[in-house]
């Protein structure tokens, strides 16, 4: 039961730091290629497309690391209430804010 409900909050979009007034919905992505955990944010006002079957909502974005520019793209499917239905990552995979929050905790890599 705690993984549902886990899962469910990862999938829920709501910011657990947001600022007051940010309608944003956030997901954190992990790269497969790099493990660099990427924030992507979506407007709900202003990003979701209506579907085909105009009972719902959806949207995809790709987005690309700071520090390894991998690439990952993040599709969110939303009933008519905005409400999660189904997320996809291809070249990644979706992880919580604590993992977004341990990979912008470690120091940047040097080059040798």
């Amino acid at each position: 039961m705690k993984f549902f409900r886990e899962l469910a909050r990862m999938l829920s979009g709501t910011p657990s730091t947001a600022t007051q007034g940010d309608i944003g919905m956030y997901y954190y992505v992990k790269a497969h290629r790099s493990g660099e955990v990427i924030r992507i944010r979506i407007n709900p006002n202003n990003d979701l497309s209506l579907n085909d079957e105009d009972n719902g909502y959806f949207v995809r974005k790709v987005a690309v690391g700071t520090r390894s520019f991998a690439r990952v793209e993040l599709e969110v499917s939303y009933d008519k209430n905005r409400k999660v239905i189904n997320a996809e990552v291809q070249g990644g995979t979706l992880v919580d804010q604590a993992a977004y929050d341990a990979d912008q905790a470690q120091p940047p890599a040097t080059a040798e």
